[in-house]
């Protein structure tokens, strides 16, 4: 694959059909064949750690030969990239008598997850640190909004 960027592969459905099943085992075969391959999950309900038996995180975690995992964490991803545009957010709303709590939760904008996941996505793809990029995508609703995000 020298000269070409990862090859991003996603595996999308409806839920409880199996994606992160076949998600994980594509990702361990990949590896074994020698690629250095990330899996990522993009549903908010992950099961990638339980599937892998291993715990998982917001940032790529190796676990096997070649291969890591990352459990994508909208809330990390906005702390991350974000913070400034959420702390001033949660301050307008604090300011306008919101809870700090219900202000924070309330700063996360509809389609943000989204957006994290996308971001992460092309992050990984340009550090060309993995041949491969697994995506267990969340349920295809989701998932559609996630494809209709405009290029990064």
């Amino acid at each position: 694959m020298a000269g070409q960027g990862p090859r991003i592969l996603l595996y999308t459905g409806k839920g409880g059909v199996g994606k992160t099943s076949v998600a994980a085992a594509t990702a361990l075969r990949c590896a074994d064949l020698g690629r250095r391959t990330l899996v990522i999950s993009t549903d908010a309900a992950h099961s990638l750690a339980d599937c892998l038996d291993l715990p998982l995180g917001p940032e790529p975690v190796q676990v096997a030969d070649r291969l890591w995992g990352q459990e994508i964490d909208v809330l990390h991803q906005m702390e991350k990239y974000w913070r400034t545009v959420q702390q001033y957010l949660a301050a307008l709303l604090a300011w306008k008598g919101i809870d700090g709590l219900l202000a924070e939760e309330a700063s996360v904008l509809p389609g943000m997850d989204e957006l994290a996941a996308l971001l992460q996505i092309v992050k990984v793809y340009d550090d060309g640190e993995h041949d491969v990029i697994i995506v267990d995508c969340a349920p295809t609703g989701e998932t559609l909004r996630l494809l209709s995000l405009p290029e990064a």
